[in-house]
């Protein structure tokens, strides 16, 4: 197995830390969410792309500062003081020549590429790319957004549904000290 990692920079680390302070508006695009925070600087989410080898590719989060954001989001008041938590998880992309599916269309001699988290790496994979793929930031009352890089190549996925939330923190082995709603 080939094994590589693309994760977040230091640099997005950094901006992700902003997001603990007190927002103020947020604006959500297939491809981008850019936080107003009350200080009037912007922090813009997006997805970033490797060409690991030929033929596969690997996505990550990744975070700027904007000083002065030309952002006319929605009000966000789950996120309004400050205190909120970031955490940041680690994904995986992997390929697996001759993978079963159940389309018999697809060739046994095909590589399919899958996503997910480093637990579902199966035994067969060819080539194996740790990534940065998605964060929570949750408030001091426990609720929490969920921001991941999506199916279709350089979007993202927003997730605010409780339930779902908390489905992906179980999947992905996340033990906080209270549950976020």
């Amino acid at each position: 197995m080939r094994q590589y990692h693309y994760q977040a920079t230091d640099e997005t680390y950094e901006n992700l830390r902003r997001l603990r302070s007190a927002w103020s508006r947020m604006h959500v695009a297939e491809t981008a969410v850019t936080v107003v925070l009350a200080d009037g600087s912007g922090v813009c989410v997006q997805v970033e792309a490797a060409d690991v080898e030929d033929a596969f590719e690997s996505f990550r989060i990744t975070a700027s500062l904007d000083p002065s954001p030309m952002v006319y989001g929605a009000a966000e008041d789950a996120f309004a003081a400050p205190g909120n938590d970031v955490v940041v998880f680690t994904g995986a992309t992997w390929s697996e020549p001759g993978a079963q599916t159940r389309d018999p269309i697809i060739s046994e001699t095909a590589v399919m590429h899958f996503s997910g988290h480093p637990g579902q790496i199966s035994d067969s994979a060819e080539i194996v790319c740790l990534t940065s793929d998605a964060l929570v930031v949750a408030n001091s009352s426990g609720v929490g957004m969920l921001i991941r890089t999506g199916l279709k190549p350089y979007s993202l996925e927003i997730v605010r549904d409780p339930a779902l939330v908390r489905t992906f923190l179980v999947e992905r082995g996340y033990v906080g000290e209270e549950p976020v709603d």
